[in-house]
């Protein structure tokens, strides 16, 4: 059973963060999925809108870790798919870059994976999110915990978030994390 909670929004330099969370239950270890999930070049496997992520750092994957991802609109209704997009090539069209970056900012073996994401625009930011994984063992598996909070840069930044409507980000992680406990539970 997937666990959604509604998002909260507060004003932050007088654009809207948009913060929510998913669980879900996968009956595998938390060592197991966290193995896993480490790797973000897999996570194409199971986000439902990421097609490639590239390790942009040179070595092991640890804390400062960066990645370059290739992306399109989360799995929403049409229509708010199609109106995120247009805020999304209105910020191309301004500088955006297409693809965007994550980088690990914390890492807890079989406990925790956090990381900061966004789109750059020159030497600064469209957007930016904060993601973060937690893993808690339950009797029956692990309780999988996404969290987001996303804190747009710019008003048309703000405009493509609050595209997906109420409730729509988290309904899009809930997408990639059924698809995850698919895979993980083969």
């Amino acid at each position: 059973m997937i666990m959604v909670q509604e998002r909260k929004e507060s004003a932050t330099a007088a654009l809207a963060e948009s913060c929510g969370e998913t669980s879900v239950l996968i009956k595998q270890p938390a060592q197991v999925i966290y193995d896993y999930l480490v790797d973000f070049t897999r996570h194409p496997e199971w986000v439902a809108n990421l097609s490639k992520v590239t390790q942009a750092t040179p070595g092991a994957i640890g804390v400062g870790t960066i990645f370059i991802t290739q992306e399109s609109a989360p799995p929403v209704p049409l229509l708010r798919k199609l109106n995120m997009m247009r805020y999304f090539m209105a910020g191309v069209l301004s500088g955006v870059k297409p693809n965007s970056e994550a980088e690990i900012t914390a890492l807890e073996p079989g406990v925790r994976i956090a990381w900061q994401a966004g789109l750059r625009k020159g030497d600064g930011w469209f957007n930016r999110a904060e993601w973060e994984i937690t893993l808690q063992p339950e009797q029956q598996g692990t309780r999988l915990t996404q969290r987001f909070c996303y804190r747009p840069q710019t008003a048309t930044a703000a405009r493509m978030v609050n595209a997906a409507g109420n409730g729509g980000l988290e309904q899009a992680c809930a997408v990639s994390l059924q698809r995850l406990k698919v895979l993980l539970e083969k």
